[in-house]
């Protein structure tokens, strides 16, 4: 991501102010030293800020960060870290999005869709047997990508 381009979250906006922002933009300026020594200043002001944001029952102000329980899911955490991201980042989390959205498309259809006829009839194949026959139709490179996607899912899920 360009310098120009980097992006300020909704956390970075509660725990900082303009004097944090005058210290950080005079950095340059000063000898390596006092670098060092207000950088480490302004980080732990933040620090104490962060803290107090979750000293009042545990929630405080992060409650104007947090999404409602209704509304939180994976594709929407993702569409949100998205633009803090390189082209190639965004391009790569538009990839899981896709799949992920393509996954929950499929369970609708199979939630609405009519119940079938006691006829025989061939059992519609498994997620994992179309990741499968993704995967043979796919690039070495789209293979890795494919599997850096599905761990990411699982991590996710681990935290849902």
């Amino acid at each position: 991501m360009e310098k120009d381009e980097f992006k300020l979250t909704d956390l970075d906006y509660l725990i900082g102010d303009h004097h944090l922002q005058m210290i950080k933009a005079a950095l340059p300026y000063m000898q390596i030293s006092q670098q060092r020594f207000l950088s480490l200043l302004v980080k732990g002001n933040e620090l104490i800020r962060t803290a107090e944001l979750f000293r009042e029952g545990g929630e405080g102000e992060m409650g104007i960060c947090s999404v409602g329980q209704d509304k939180s899911s994976p594709v929407e955490m993702l569409n949100a870290m998205k633009p803090y991201g390189t082209s190639q980042e965004q391009d790569f989390l538009d990839v899981i999005i896709n799949i992920m959205q393509g996954f929950q498309i499929r369970r609708n259809y199979q939630e609405t869709a009519p119940i079938p006829s006691p006829s025989p009839s061939p059992e519609p194949p498994s997620s994992a047997a179309m990741l499968e026959k993704l995967r043979a139709i796919l690039s070495p490179e789209q293979q890795s990508k494919l599997d850096n996607i599905q761990l990411m899912m699982q991590a996710m899920q681990a935290f849902t």
